[in-house]
């Protein structure tokens, strides 16, 4: 089923945005997108009234694709939907990070806030960290809209999208077992409901904050407890026994995060009770990781997808299909 078609939520179709005509001008593979600053600015405006209605803490259900960091890498965004499925038939939460680094930044968080528009309760994007304007000025975002927009336009979208940005769920939690966000846990942790009473928008993280953690945090093997990370320079870094406690306090079987390269896309940590995704493959040029979606069935039995580096882009949904390849083993979280 093309992502373009039949769009579900046509009371948000208005002359300035054609949302189908929109969400069609990006399918073709690799394509750099012109965009008019009228469309940019109802895009936000449509998307940001949308997302500041939600919950900070999302509570969704199975199945779902859960993807980690895309940083600006459309064409990889693009693979993943052709061979997943796009949303509206299929549910998805991305973890944050969609922008910065990679060459897209601007078609890869268009096109998600079109899907957001299209399939508000198909689709759901939880804040990373580097949705925050400290960061996005200085790692590409900023940069890339200067140099393809007018300057005017420019500054006018990017101040527009910090805003949608600073109104982002920050957790999400899935059948009331598994919980996700794009950093990490927090020594201000003690309960979900600490999840539910974040107060948005804010633009940058409080310091030494539960937002912050949420948004910085890392897992750290040989390390009991919680310590200053010393290699971001902000928040925390926690051991597995953080994790042990944490699920058994807040009665979780997993937490789900991003935030950091793996090397295959995805990796365990504490006994399983802990998994980083991480969806951009090939995430810097001397670098050849894989990315990798983490699937979910509706028995809560969860399982990988990992999306090989490529040599060469050929187009073609068959061609997105052979990229991937399943690992092959799947977990089961059962209530």
């Amino acid at each position: 089923m093309s992502g373009g078609k039949n769009l579900i939520n046509a009371k948000f179709q208005t002359t300035k945005l054609n949302l189908q005509e929109f969400i069609v001008r990006h399918q073709k593979y690799k394509t750099r997108v012109d965009y008019r600053g009228d469309e940019l600015e109802e895009l936000i405006e449509v998307a940001r009234s949308i997302i500041q209605q939600e919950p900070v803490m999302i509570e969704t259900g199975v199945p779902l694709n859960i993807v980690g960091d895309i940083h600006g890498q459309f064409s990889d965004l693009q693979r993943i939907f052709s061979a997943l499925g796009y949303p509206g038939p299929q549910r998805y939460l991305f973890l944050g990070d969609y922008v910065d680094r990679g060459p897209q930044s601007l078609e890869c968080i268009c096109l998600l806030l079109a899907y957001k528009i299209a399939y508000p309760n198909r689709i759901y994007l939880l804040r990373g960290n580097h949705e925050c304007e400290i960061i996005n000025r200085a790692y590409g975002f900023w940069d890339e809209l200067s140099q393809r927009l007018p300057l005017g336009l420019a500054m006018k979208v990017y101040k527009d999208f910090n805003e949608l940005f600073s109104f982002m769920p920050l957790s999400a939690i899935v059948r009331n077992r598994i919980l996700c966000m794009h950093g990490g846990l927090s020594p201000r942790l003690n309960s979900i409901a600490d999840l539910k009473r974040i107060r948005v928008p804010f633009y940058d993280p409080p310091q030494n904050s539960l937002e912050q953690d949420l948004l910085w945090a890392d897992p750290k093997y040989d390390q009991k407890g919680f310590e200053f990370n010393k290699m971001r320079e902000v928040s925390v870094q926690f051991g597995e026994d953080v994790v042990n406690k944490i699920c058994k306090k807040l009665n979780l079987d997993l937490v789900v995060r991003a935030h950091q390269v793996m090397q295959n896309g995805y990796g365990f940590f504490a006994n399983r009770k802990l998994v980083t995704v991480f969806s951009a493959p090939r995430y810097l040029p001397d670098m050849n990781n894989r990315g990798a979606v983490m699937r979910i069935n509706a028995q809560m039995v969860i399982s990988f997808v990992i999306l090989n580096p490529t040599e060469k882009e050929y187009a073609g949904a068959e061609n997105f299909r052979n990229s991937f390849k399943d690992d092959a083993t799947s977990y089961a979280y059962v209530d």
